[in-house]
């Protein structure tokens, strides 16, 4: 008998309990409330299946085919089953309680032997891979989350409790799989100076806030203008990722003066030594085992170079410090204690209730700040995994903006600081194989919720510069090289560009950086198009719509795109003075994109009106043609819209252009 249906008839059974029992004994109601909660995850579970990495499938009819009631009650029932016959079932409906029995059956077969067929062995290892690289991230992330807490000014607990809501939430609702989100760097600047000024539980009120401006901005589609930022912007913002990345780890190697550690000294020795052995064993040690050992293969490399160093430094006691000496004890001693209360501080609600919308006013610019900034690092990790994650999908950013949104709010409400997606995480993770299951990323949740509670003390013997070896590892990989061999290949302005997103991210901010580097290669863009736009001379036959033939007409055929940019160069192609009476523009080879576009045509057209000639716009678009008419308003105009027919483009540039297919023009 499957779970639901033990727990269904459990539920059924209650009146049995009663009689046996007083009325006034409180397990009953207790118990049938905890037995009908089971039985709702348990016909829930195809859902959970999808989630972690698998194809949902279909989920039954509530009242399945009759056939399949006869089938079950003739093998249920012996030799009763023989009496039913085809025609008798055909014309039985099945009582309630048999649909309800039959749709928990099919919905737990279905999620034990179809969603989560473990007998299969790629299955198997796939999701062995997805837990086993939550481990790996698990670690990694407890550096970061710390060094970022201190960077707010809150306690390292938080950092850590962020990290567990944010990935989880994240990881379930996201774009993808295998991307890993945190408490992250570009987000706690941002909020730095509110902690400073307000405390900590105004981060909370924040980062709920920046929770659901993401969620609605998700909804409205805004993750899709990330597709306009250009491939350069992409490169530069690696790889001053990288270098900030790069900066952070640098400062595990300092002495409390902030000076590095001496190659002579014996914890410099050690401290060096540590990062060098975990760097060997993830590049080289771990994969050459791999290849001789096949049950290694389950092993991350980050896991068993992180593992096998800390075990090395612990057993000749290398003078070192530990994730322990870095977040202190306290952080690291267990228990349920250290669990996160669910609601917004008392620091923050008291203030909101008494004054919610002065301190809106307060907490507005910060979280609009932090959205944004994590909006567009998340969908820009998003962007990159798609381009190394070869599992033939597409992140969804709508998705990922939206699970980012659910994550901040859920961190917000546990008193947490709020985050985004981890370039460097999500490496490790995809690197690792949790590239192809959610899993991987609840599982990096789960485990660092574990480790905080029930192995605090045996993580925070973890060496920090173990940790800090494998996220060099992630900075050197992560860093675009190419582009750097391709300078004087590629254009100057594109070189500039990486070059000027890598600075801004480095000292300033991501969001920042990325929108200089799409405003100046949008400029960019618009200058060299300007100058792309010309018009060559030749004599052609006119046909007018009212009057003779024309057999030797001057026709400008203009070339390029028209609109702001080059609509004054358009203007200045013309010799309106010496032209004839009848002068024909051929937009065949052009393009009008904008309302300037439409002026500059229909200025034109003024001007030689005003010396007594005649204008015949060629092939010019229906849409056009139309809103041409509108610009101009004084008159009959000085031209005529000619050769027009449906092969020509309607721009789309008008509002419902679509509406003008069919205006009439002269052919």
């Amino acid at each position: 008998m499957t779970l639901s249906m033990v727990l269904l008839t459990l539920l059924l059974d209650h009146d049995h309990d009663v009689v046996m029992m007083p009325r006034r004994h409180p397990i009953i109601p207790r118990r049938r409330y905890a037995i009908l909660i089971l039985l709702v995850l348990s016909i829930t579970s195809d859902r959970i299946s999808y989630v972690i990495g698998h194809p949902a499938l279909p989920i039954p009819n509530a009242r399945p085919p009759k056939k399949l009631f006869a089938e079950t009650n003739a093998n249920a029932g012996g030799g009763d089953g023989a009496l039913h016959t085809g025609a008798e079932t055909s014309h039985t409906p099945p009582s309630q309680l048999e649909s309800i029995v039959a749709n928990a059956k099919s919905l737990t077969v279905n999620w034990g032997k179809k969603n989560m067929d473990l007998t299969n062995p790629t299955l198997r290892s796939r999701y062995l891979s997805a837990l086993t690289a939550g481990l790996a991230v698990s670690l990694a992330m407890v550096p970061e989350a710390v060094s970022f807490s201190f960077v707010a000014g809150v306690s390292p607990l938080v950092g850590l409790w962020t990290t567990v809501v944010l990935g989880f939430f994240a990881a379930l609702f996201g774009g993808r799989a295998g991307i890993c989100s945190s408490a992250s760097g570009a987000c706690t600047v941002v909020v730095a100076s509110l902690c400073a000024s307000h405390g900590s539980g105004y981060l909370a009120g924040c980062a709920t806030l920046a929770g659901l401006i993401q969620i609605i901005a998700g909804c409205a589609g805004m993750g899709k203008l990330i597709r306009i930022v250009p491939h350069p912007v992409m490169v530069g913002f690696v790889n001053g990722l990288s270098l900030v990345m790069l900066k952070a780890q640098l400062t595990h190697f300092q002495s409390a003066k902030g000076k590095y550690f001496s190659f002579r000294s014996q914890e410099g020795m050690a401290t060096y030594g540590c990062a060098l052995l975990t760097m060997i064993l993830v590049r080289f040690g771990i994969p050459k085992l791999q290849e001789w050992v096949e049950a290694a293969k389950a092993i991350p490399p980050t896991l068993g170079g992180v593992v096998i160093s800390a075990i090395i430094a612990r057993f000749f006691k290398w003078p070192i410090k530990t994730l322990a000496d870095v977040a202190g004890a306290e952080t690291f001693q267990g228990g349920l204690s250290i669990l996160p209360k669910i609601g917004l501080p008392e620091s923050f609600w008291k203030p909101f209730v008494a004054s919610p919308l002065k301190t809106l006013s307060i907490i507005l610019p910060y979280a609009t700040t932090m959205a944004a900034v994590g909006s567009i690092e998340s969908l820009l990790t998003l962007q990159l995994l798609d381009g190394i994650i070869d599992d033939g999908k597409r992140g969804s950013t709508k998705r990922e903006m939206i699970g980012q949104g659910i994550g901040n709010f859920a961190s917000g409400l546990t008193g947490g600081i709020g985050g985004c997606a981890l370039i460097g995480q999500s490496l490790i993770n995809a690197q690792s194989g949790g590239g192809v299951s959610r899993l991987s990323g609840m599982s990096m949740a789960i485990f660092l919720a574990l480790g905080i509670v029930s192995f605090a003390p045996l993580l925070g013997q973890i060496p920090v510069v173990a940790l800090a070896g494998v996220m060099l590892l992630v900075c050197q990989s992560t860093f675009s090289w190419g582009p750097l061999r391709l300078f004087g290949k590629i254009p100057n302005l594109d070189a500039f560009i990486i070059v000027l997103v890598t600075f801004v991210t480095v000292h300033d901010d991501l969001a920042k950086a990325v929108v200089v580097g799409t405003v100046t290669s949008a400029l960019g863009f618009a200058w060299k198009q300007s100058t792309s736009i010309s018009a060559t001379i030749s004599h052609t036959k006119l046909i007018p719509p009212s009057g003779p033939i024309l057999p030797n007409v001057k026709s400008y055929n203009v070339k390029g795109p028209l609109f702001f940019g080059t609509s004054q160069i358009f203007s200045r192609l013309f010799n309106v003075k010496d032209d004839p009476g009848d002068v024909v523009i051929d937009f065949t080879e052009s393009r009008v994109f904008d309302h300037s576009a439409l002026k500059a045509i229909n200025n034109i057209a003024d001007r030689y009106g005003a010396v007594g000639k005649r204008v015949y716009l060629r092939h010019l678009s229906n849409d056009c043609a139309r809103l041409l008419a509108k610009v101009h308003t004084d008159g009959l105009p000085p031209y005529e819209v000619v050769e027009s027919n449906r092969d020509d483009p309607v721009y789309g540039f008008a509002e419902k252009s679509e509406m003008y297919h069919d205006i009439p023009v002269h052919k």
